[in-house]
């Protein structure tokens, strides 16, 4: 299992960019983000599984929590 990472989303717009290392770092950012953007939700939000599709045809791969 690969170690977990986190991204921070906001339902209005497109998707996240950035991963963080730490939940803790993925809170921070969401609350910066919620204080330029009043009254607008941010999530953090933690990957779980990752899928991409090869020639062999398919690749799964699973995080662990912190």
């Amino acid at each position: 299992m690969e170690k977990a990472f986190y991204m921070v989303w906001r339902a209005e717009s497109g998707d996240p960019v950035k991963k963080h290392e730490t939940i803790e770092l993925a809170r921070e950012e969401a609350r910066r983000l919620a204080r330029l953007h009043p009254c607008i939700e941010f999530f953090v939000l933690r990957a779980v599984e990752g899928w991409s599709y090869r020639e062999n045809p398919w690749r799964s791969r699973s995080f662990c929590k912190e």
